[in-house]
């Protein structure tokens, strides 16, 4: 019979991601028994940070699989190599690297997750988040227990998920859907849901959920927040250092083999066989073929659109920002560039609208342009 011992597998995947070391001493300061704890790290590092975990190489605890970040395949890839340094610990907590931990998380974890009654249970949410403000770290402790919810899926099925407030913060309520950045269970989920090393980024979540689901394992969102998450940072993205067009292709092909009937194709990346995945639409409420044809909704859209332009600075030499509406598929269906310099200069924050479409839209985006520099970053928001 196979023995598991008593200890938390933490999975890490990074990407130049100066925050680790802060992230693994406060897994670390905080944990009540820190000698239980094993790190699996996939370190896709750089010129600048390749001694960052100096510290941690000769420490038995740590499992560290180091890849120049030029070599890195993609966020699911990394994901796929923490689950291949799994090795018997009872339990697995994966999360991102630029996290912060509440004081006994590792005990408030366990209690949790024996706390609700399933043979397989797994603990997800985003996590709140924290921020660094003049030197000084702040975990935002206000927010409230927030479980997942659908904020759309897309017609590739690829899913923007959100919270909501939980219904009471007494018990650990299900939720429908996993989030990456935490997840903890128990440490077989690394075999029995191994990640999928084809997928890239879009699609992680729902294609973990449903897999997940189907191999017996119930969600359930923490009933108290024991991490904190970094939203807002300026660390460098994969999928800006490089070409990803044709694994994310790829990516999207795999993602419908899974949720529209071909996923033996998989193999071991495929469904579980505890549950059907007619169990896990219904459980979730998505009718996946219906959504990978939804046709576009042609609509007169009239309304005043008031900008979010908190994260534009502020400028006067603005030549015009470029507003586009885009619908659920991310597809752009309308643009103008808006000149008017009471906007530019954010005395006024309205765009009135009366226009035609091909579909209902669903964000909306800014992208300011100054001659001397060319475009600055896009702002996306999604339309009230």
């Amino acid at each position: 019979m196979r023995v598991f011992n008593d200890n938390i597998f933490v999975q890490i995947a990074s990407y130049r991601d100066r925050d680790l070391p802060n992230t693994i001493n406060s897994a670390l300061s905080t944990a009540r028994d820190p000698g239980n704890l094993r790190f699996g790290i996939c370190w896709q590092y750089d010129d600048v940070s390749f001694t960052d975990l100096d510290p941690w190489l000769p420490d038995p605890r740590f499992r560290i699989s180091q890849h120049y970040y030029e070599d890195s395949r993609g966020c699911c890839w990394a994901r796929n190599i923490t689950n291949s340094l799994y090795r018997d610990e009872r339990f697995t907590l994966q999360i991102d690297a630029h996290t912060r931990f509440a004081p006994g998380w590792d005990a408030q974890y366990r209690q949790m997750l024996t706390s609700v009654d399933s043979d397989k249970p797994l603990l997800t949410t985003y996590p709140a988040p924290f921020e660094t403000v003049d030197g000084s770290e702040h975990l935002n402790t206000d927010r409230g227990i927030q479980k997942l919810t659908l904020g759309r899926i897309r017609r590739n099925l690829t899913t923007l998920l959100k919270t909501t407030p939980v219904e009471t913060s007494e018990y650990c309520v299900p939720s429908p859907f996993i989030a990456a950045g935490q997840i903890f269970t128990l440490g077989r989920f690394c075999e029995e849901v191994e990640y999928d090393p084809e997928l890239y980024f879009d699609g992680e979540e729902i294609a973990l959920s449903a897999r997940a689901y189907t191999s017996g394992y119930d969600f359930y969102c923490p009933n108290v927040d024991v991490i904190w998450h970094r939203y807002q940072h300026a660390m460098p993205l994969h999928w800006s250092d490089h070409q990803h067009q044709e694994n994310n292709e790829t990516a999207m092909n795999r993602l419908c083999m899974l949720l529209l009937g071909e996923h033996d194709q998989l193999g071991r990346y495929g469904l579980g066989n505890a549950r059907s995945l007619a169990e896990y639409e219904q459980y979730c409420g998505i009718d996946f073929l219906q959504c990978s044809r939804r046709p576009y909704v042609p609509t007169h859209f009239k309304d005043s659109i008031e900008l979010d332009v908190s994260k534009i600075p502020d400028r006067s030499d603005y030549d015009y920002w470029i507003f586009s509406l885009k619908n659920q598929d991310e597809k752009e269906i309308y643009r103008f560039d808006i000149k008017d310099k009471r906007i530019l200069n954010k005395l006024i924050r309205c765009v009135d609208l009366d226009v035609h479409l091909e579909d209902i839209p669903t964000t909306y985006m800014l992208w300011p342009y100054v001659r001397s520099l060319g475009y600055l970053a896009q702002h996306n928001r999604e339309l009230a």
